[in-house]
C-alpha cells in the first residue's frame, strides 16, 4: 500500500509540474518514476531483476509493482480499443493495410537483425525485441491526435486504422510467442482461440452492445459499470482460454468502439484513463530505475532505428497510396515510437522465461525514449520544417502569377457553395487543394486549380495570393489559416471557423472569421459591393 501511495503522490507532482512548465506530461511522469527509484523512499528490491529472482514470492515489492503495471496496461489497452472503430477508415482500407503492414514487417525484421547480430541477444530474445519495435503506440498517437483536434481528419483516420491493424497483429504475435515452445498443436489452438475471441468482440460491437444500450438506456453511472463488467468478462474469457489478459482487454474495448456508443463511453473513461496512465508511466519509470551503460547503448540503437527510419518509410508508402506530402510526413512522425503492446509482449516473455530482465529493460527503455520523443517530434511545425527536404518535392516556377483574383485554399465538401457564386459573378477564381480527385473535378468544370498544401509559402506564391483580391481559407486546420495570415499582409483573408476560440485566433492574426463555408460567398459578395474600386 505504501508503494501505491508513493506512486500516486509522485504522479500528482509530475502532472502539476507539467502544467506549470507547460510541457507534455509523459516524459515528466517517466522521469519522476526514475527519480523515485533513486530517492531511497521505496524498497531497494523494486526492479524487474528482483521480480525475476522472486517470481514465486507474491508478496515481494517488485512483484506487486509489476502486477500494478500489468493491471494499468490492461485498462489502458481496453480504453485504446474503444477508440479503434474500423468504420472511421472504411474508405481508406488500402492505405491503412499498406502503411500498417509494411511498417510492421520492415521494423520487425530490422529489430530482430539488430538485436541478434548488432546487440548480441539470443534468437528467442531477439524475436521479442524485434517485434517490440514493430508496432506504434495507440495510447500516445491518439492522445496527440486529440490534442491537435485531428482525430477525424483524413490522415487521423488513416492513423487510427494503422494502429488497429498493428495492435491486432501484435496481439497475435504475443499469442504465438507465448506458445512457440509448446509445439504446433498448442500454437494453432492459441491462434484459433484468439480469432474466436476477436469474432465474439466483433459480434458484440456490431449487434449485441448497441442493441442492449438502445433497449436499456443506461445512465452515466450504469454505463461505467457496464464498461468494467465487459472488461472483466472478456479478460475472464481470455483467462479460461489460456490467452494473455491483454487479448481480452483489447477485445473488450473494441466491443464498445461503434459510433455513437464510443462517444458516450469516452466521456466515462477519460478521467479513469488519465489515472491509470499516470500510475502506469510512473510505475514503469520506478521499475526500470537508472539503466546501466550497456542498456542505454542498446536502447539508443533501437530508438534511433525507430525515430530515424519510421518517418521516411511511412511517408513513402503513404504518398504512394495517394496521401499528400505533408499528411504523409505527419503520419510518419506520429508513428515513430514503440507501443504499450511492446511492453505487454515483454512482460509475457519475462513471465515465461523467454526474455531476460536485461532484455526487458532494454525494450522498456526504448519504449520510454520513443514515447517521450513523440510529443516533440510529432508537431505540425516539425512536419512543415521537413517539407522542403522532401527529395521529390520541387518548386515549380510560374512565369506570370495571376493578380486581382480570388484564391480559395481548401475545397472540401462545401467548396462548391463558395466557388459557384464567385464564378457566376465573373470573378477569376483559383482553387488550391491537396486532393487529386477534387482537382480533377474542378479542372473538368473549367475552374483553375493547383494541387498542393494551401499553407505552404511556395504554393501561395504560385497561386499569386499576395496579389489576390481576396483569399478564402477553407482548410481543415485553423492553424494552417493562421500561417497563411502570417505570410500575407495587406490582403483580405476570410477563414472558415467552427468554434469561438478559432474565431478569436483568426481575428488576432488579422483575418476575417466566417462560421460556415456557404456564408463565405455571401460575405464576399457583400464585401465586393462595398469595395467596387478594389483591384
Amino acid at each position: 500500500m505504501n508503494i501505491f501511495a508513493m506512486l500516486l503522490l509522485t504522479a500528482a507532482c509530475a502532472y502539476g509540474l507539467a502544467r506549470w512548465l507547460k510541457l507534455p506530461s509523459l516524459p515528466l511522469l517517466i522521469a519522476s518514476g526514475m527519480a523515485l527509484n533513486l530517492s531511497g523512499l521505496i524498497p531497494p528490491d523494486l526492479g524487474f531483476g528482483a521480480a525475476v529472482e522472486n517470481d514465486t514470492d507474491h508478496d515481494s515489492h517488485a512483484t506487486a509493482a509489476i502486477r500494478m503495471l500489468e493491471f494499468g496496461l490492461v485498462f489502458l489497452v481496453f480504453a485504446s480499443g474503444v477508440e479503434l472503430n474500423p468504420r472511421r477508415f472504411a474508405n481508406r482500407v488500402g492505405t491503412v493495410a499498406w502503411v500498417g503492414m509494411v511498417q510492421f514487417a520492415v521494423f520487425a525484421m530490422i529489430g530482430i537483425a539488430t538485436a541478434r547480430w548488432l546487440v548480441g541477444f539470443e534468437w528467442l530474445e531477439a524475436l521479442y525485441l524485434g517485434f517490440g519495435l514493430a508496432a506504434s503506440s495507440t495510447l500516445v498517437v491518439l492522445r496527440q491526435l486529440r490534442v491537435r483536434q485531428a482525430m477525424f481528419e483524413p490522415f487521423g483516420r488513416v492513423l487510427t486504422g494503422v494502429l488497429l491493424l498493428q495492435d491486432a497483429a501484435l496481439v497475435l504475435v504475443i499469442v504465438i510467442l507465448a506458445r512457440v515452445t509448446d509445439g504446433f498443436g498448442s500454437l494453432a489452438l492459441g491462434l484459433g482461440e484468439a480469432v474466436l475471441l476477436g469474432g465474439v468482440a466483433w459480434l458484440a460491437q456490431r449487434h449485441l452492445i448497441p442493441a442492449l444500450v438502445k433497449r436499456m438506456k443506461p445512465d452515466e453511472e450504469s454505463l461505467l459499470l457496464w464498461l468494467v463488467a465487459v472488461l472483466f468478462v472478456f479478460v475472464g474469457i481470455a483467462f479460461v482460454l489460456g490467452l494473455p489478459p491483454i487479448v481480452g482487454a483489447f477485445a473488450g474495448g473494441f466491443a464498445f468502439s461503434a459510433f455513437p456508443l464510443n462517444g458516450l463511453v469516452r466521456g466515462q473513461l477519460s478521467s479513469v484513463t488519465d489515472f491509470f496512465q499516470a500510475l502506469f508511466f510512473v510505475a514503469l519509470g520506478a521499475l526500470v530505475g537508472v539503466p546501466n551503460g550497456s542498456q542505454w547503448l542498446a536502447a539508443a540503437q533501437f530508438s534511433l532505428i525507430v525515430l530515424v527510419f519510421t518517418p521516411p518509410l511511412v511517408t513513402a508508402v503513404a504518398e504512394w497510396r495517394g496521401m499528400h506530402t505533408r499528411s504523409s510526413i505527419e503520419t510518419g512522425l506520429l508513428l515513430a515510437q514503440t507501443s504499450e503492446f511492446s511492453l505487454l509482449l515483454g512482460l509475457s516473455g519475462l513471465a515465461l522465461g523467454h526474455l531476460s530482465s536485461n532484455g526487458f529493460e532494454v525494450l522498456a527503455l526504448t519504449t520510454m525514449i520513443t514515447m517521450t520523443a513523440t510529443p516533440f517530434i510529432g508537431r505540425e511545425g516539425v512536419a512543415r520544417w521537413l517539407l522542403p527536404f522532401h527529395p521529390f518535392r520541387r518548386r515549380v516556377e510560374v512565369p506570370e502569377s495571376p493578380h486581382g483574383h480570388v484564391v480559395v485554399l481548401g475545397f472540401g465538401k462545401a467548396g462548391m457553395w463558395t466557388v459557384k457564386p464567385l464564378v457566376k459573378a465573373g470573378e477569376h477564381v483559383l482553387v488550391v487543394d491537396d486532393d487529386a480527385a477534387v482537382c480533377n473535378e474542378l479542372s473538368a468544370r473549367g475552374i483553375e486549380v493547383l494541387r498542393g498544401d494551401g499553407s505552404d509559402e511556395h504554393m501561395l506564391e504560385r497561386a499569386g495570393a499576395a496579389k489576390a483580391k481576396l483569399v478564402i481559407c477553407s482548410m481543415r486546420r485553423v492553424g494552417d489559416a493562421v500561417k497563411v495570415l502570417e505570410s500575407l499582409k495587406g490582403v483580405p483573408v476570410m477563414v472558415r471557423v467552427f468554434e469561438k476560440a478559432e474565431s478569436e485566433a483568426v481575428e488576432r492574426a488579422g483575418g476575417i472569421p466566417i462560421h460556415t463555408a456557404a456564408a463565405a460567398a455571401d460575405t464576399f459578395m457583400a464585401w465586393l459591393n462595398a469595395n467596387e474600386r478594389v483591384e
